[in-house]
């Protein structure tokens, strides 16, 4: 793809949070909507600033910076992965890790600090498949 991606919203973020504790009974409640902003946005810097178009890279990085802002009560890891996701799913590719369990080991590695971000994005792209639109 040669033009900007599409990016994931607050309000998309903010609804999967919302969906992904209410599977489990877990509070929804945005505890730093400031956090959050600055989170989506790091994948536009990287690409605006930086000019990486890799969608890994971006997917990556929007993972990273939703679950480091921990800007939810409950669900921060799985919504940054639901985020992910989405962002690779809005520009046509399927994240094929969402429904392997032992696929998601390594998401998890990466948030008790084992695997690097750099690690992050390999993993990212050995289960990125493309999707026709």
């Amino acid at each position: 793809m040669t033009g900007e991606p599409r990016w994931v919203s607050f309000e998309a973020v903010v609804a999967l949070n919302r969906e992904i504790v209410a599977k489990t009974g877990e509070p929804h409640a945005l505890r730093d909507g400031a956090a959050l902003q600055t989170a989506i946005r790091r994948p536009w810097n990287i690409w605006a600033y930086f000019m990486d178009r890799d969608h890994a890279v971006l997917a990556a990085a929007l993972m990273a910076a939703v679950y480091g802002a921990r800007a939810f009560a409950a669900g921060n890891k799985r919504t940054a992965l639901a985020a992910a996701s989405a962002f690779l799913e809005a520009n046509a590719y399927r994240g094929a890790f969402a429904d392997n369990p032992r696929a998601l080991d390594r998401a998890f590695e990466f948030f008790a600090g084992r695997v690097s971000q750099a690690g992050l994005v390999e993993w990212l792209r050995l289960w990125m498949e493309p999707v026709e639109r």
